[in-house]
């Protein structure tokens, strides 16, 4: 693993945003290979006229082009101009948003993956969202949960 490389696994939710935002402002981003990644589940789903990926492939494209730029304009508010330049970004379509997460950080031997968790209050509050605790089970490099305030 490479401490120097992380993956940010970057939520399209207004409700994330001020916690990765709020870390990105306070992060030291000197010497960093930062990949910003967003997965969109994808669901296949079988009928009497066969199987269906959905979104279709016309949504794919489209879906991920608006991601991208929202991901990208994220990225851009929370770091140095020098460190946005060599920044990755990645829209990914999978069955599995969490276990694709962890296989990109595997693939490019990150060193951690920051994601945001909700901020849940009361019995509810003592346990990770389910995103975040199936990355913590599959990923194979160190994990930061942020949660809201």
């Amino acid at each position: 693993m490479n401490p120097q490389t992380i993956v940010v696994a970057m939520p399209t939710e207004e409700a994330f945003m001020p916690s990765i935002s709020r870390w990105g402002h306070e992060y030291s981003w000197t010497h960093k290979e930062v990949h910003f990644v967003h997965v969109i589940e994808k669901y296949v789903r079988v009928s009497d006229m066969g199987i269906e990926d959905l979104p279709d492939r016309n949504t794919v494209e489209i879906l991920k082009r608006k991601t991208l730029d929202f991901i990208k304009n994220k990225a851009k508010e929370m770091m140095p101009a020098t460190a946005f330049k060599k920044a990755h970004f990645e829209v990914i379509f999978a069955q599995s948003p969490a276990e694709q997460i962890a296989e990109y950080a595997r693939a490019i031997n990150a060193g951690l993956i920051v994601i945001a968790t909700r901020n849940k209050h009361g019995f509810s509050g003592l346990f990770l969202s389910s995103f975040a605790d199936r990355i913590l089970k599959l990923s194979s490099c160190d994990v930061l949960i942020l949660r809201q305030n």
